[in-house]
């Protein structure tokens, strides 16, 4: 960042609202984090009732292609 031409007033006017941005984005980017950390946790769990339905002899549809 280049050197601040502005008053002491500015100046703490400027850092107040970086300030301001900096803890909006963490707020944002915490609730994404955690909307991802559920959404990871279904997907575990889905993984392991279909591991647990093979291992018991159920059966499991293939989502991905079949390659030949």
């Amino acid at each position: 960042m280049a050197g601040f031409r502005g008053t002491d007033e500015q100046l703490d006017r400027e850092i107040a609202q970086v300030e301001r941005i900096a803890r909006l984005r963490l707020a944002r980017a915490a609730a994404e984090m955690r909307e991802l950390d559920r959404d990871l946790k279904e997907l575990r769990r889905v993984r392991a009732r279909r591991k647990a339905d093979t291992s018991v002899g159920g059966t499991t549809e293939s989502v991905g292609p079949v390659v030949a």
